[in-house]
């Protein structure tokens, strides 16, 4: 088993249940660590009224519980029309034929973070990496109403972060930052940045000098199939 099945109540996050556990923070990430909160500015519970998606937390089994561990979950779509097409072409071979589409149901993670005090190791457990393959496991559930082929992030693009979801099979949607930004930015604008700093830096630094702030990745389900 694993330290959250083990010692955790899996529920879904909420206001009540807040109050009932101990205080909690995730200080790498203010922006986290304040929607993972109530009372605060853009918290969970208006991405919950807005239906634009709902927040999961895994508590000690405690009379007073401490949060250990979130995450907020939202339908979406992976689009494959905005790819170029060697890399669609590529990315399509996994599909059959008459089931391409220029997009496929996705289920996006939206906010995710393991609270200070269960850091990257606690009894020799990765958090993490629990956390996510439950995560997995929901999009697997054949009870659910909807189906999802992807679960995809747009991960803060820091090696701690990247090498998280690369461990735990995400693979990027863009080769590159440039070709992301390329493609999914206004062209007008990414173009003029990229000439400006082929002129300014010359073409050998061009590519190192761009890098995203995020960067689109994304697990494939069908490799969790039986």
């Amino acid at each position: 088993m694993g330290y959250l099945l083990d010692n955790c109540l899996f529920e879904r996050l909420t206001p009540e249940l807040i109050d009932r556990c101990q205080s909690y923070t995730c200080s790498k990430d203010p922006d986290i660590d304040s929607f993972f909160h109530k009372d605060t500015k853009n918290n969970f519970e208006d991405y919950a009224l807005e239906k634009m998606g709902y927040s999961h937390c895994f508590c000690t089994n405690e009379n007073t519980p401490r949060m250990v561990c979130a995450f907020s979950l939202s339908n979406s779509a992976l689009r494959t029309d905005i790819l170029p097409n060697r890399r669609r072409n590529k990315f399509n071979k996994s599909i059959p034929n008459a089931k391409r589409r220029s997009q496929y149901p996705a289920l996006l993670i939206g906010q995710l973070c393991v609270f200070d005090g269960f850091g990257y190791k606690i009894v020799n457990e990765h958090i993490g990496d629990e956390m996510m393959d439950l995560i997995k496991t929901m999009a697997l559930n054949p009870d659910n109403d909807s189906a999802a082929r992807y679960v995809v992030v747009d991960a803060i693009n820091e090696p701690n972060v990247i090498d998280y979801y690369k461990r735990n099979g995400f693979d990027f949607l863009f080769e590159s930052d440039i070709e992301e930004l390329e493609c999914l930015r206004n062209h007008k604008s990414a173009n003029s940045i990229i000439s400006y700093l082929k002129n300014f830096f010359g073409i050998k630094k061009q590519k190192e000098a761009i890098s995203c702030k995020t960067r689109l990745m994304l697990f494939d389900l069908v490799l969790l199939k039986p």
